[in-house]
């Protein structure tokens, strides 16, 4: 990582807290581990050692959750720059450098996402072949390693390695690939962002986001599997009353 960068305290983890043009230029230019934990991720801080240790190590953790931003500027005072996962895929796609360059590893939970992503793509001027693609098997339980991914990533050497798996395995496993390569690619975690740029998943007006309601479009499309998933992120308020910018050392919140 060559460019410096602002970063800000919370939960034990260096935020990143610059702009998004700043963000964009890393990833192009120096690559490392591009991270956008979510709300009910970081609320189970403490809990996984793996996903925590990556987070800590991160190159980059994005601000993708609007209620840390929300907490932290009443805990502080202090306003953060929120780059959701969701704006950063679409900001990136959108640059003609990346659309330029095929030098791409889309890793995808299954076939379907991975058909409409490829779609997707197409419809944005990014022309890639299946071999741009790879199915992730089910991870269960960490550590989250998976040999034929790396073994992939070190024959085809792409510029671009885009995780879209679920979150608390991708970032595990992007931490754990970056550590065993022998290059600095971009190795973006970006969860469902993608799903919602291909109709996989609901339709997320930039407006949406920008207001930090998202989760609620979620919510209001599938209440049985987003509702108790956002939920558990008001713990949050509790992490941070109890620990503020240090990382939570126990489950016993």
């Amino acid at each position: 990582m060559e460019t410096a960068i602002k970063t800000v305290q919370i939960l034990g983890i260096p935020f990143y807290n610059d702009s998004l043009e700043t963000a964009l230029q890393i990833a192009h230019h120096d690559g490392g581990l591009f991270l956008a934990p979510s709300g009910p991720g970081l609320a189970e801080l403490g809990n996984n050692p793996y996903y925590d240790r990556a987070l800590q190590k991160a190159d980059i953790n994005l601000i993708d959750s609007g209620y840390l931003a929300l907490l932290w500027k009443k805990r502080t005072g202090e306003s953060v720059q929120r780059h959701s996962g969701l704006k950063f895929i679409q900001a990136l796609i959108e640059t003609s450098s990346f659309k330029k360059n095929t030098r791409q590893l889309w890793v995808m939970p299954d076939q379907a996402h991975s058909d409409a992503t490829k779609h997707y793509l197409s419809k944005q001027q990014i022309k890639l072949d299946d071999e741009h693609f790879y199915l992730a098997p089910h991870y269960t339980e960490p550590p989250i390693e998976d040999q034929a991914l790396l073994d992939m990533i070190r024959a085809q050497r792409p510029d671009f390695v885009i995780l879209t798996i679920a979150g608390g395995k991708q970032e595990v496993l992007g931490y754990w690939l970056r550590n065993q390569l022998d290059y600095e690619p971009t190795i973006l975690c970006i969860g469902a962002a993608i799903a919602f740029l291909t109709g996989k998943q609901v339709s997320i007006p930039k407006w949406a986001d920008r207001i930090y309601i998202g989760w609620l479009l979620r919510i209001i499309t599938d209440p049985k599997t987003f509702l108790p998933r956002y939920w558990s992120a008001r713990k949050l308020r509790s992490l941070l009353k109890r620990w503020g910018t240090q990382m939570p050392q126990s489950s016993q919140h």
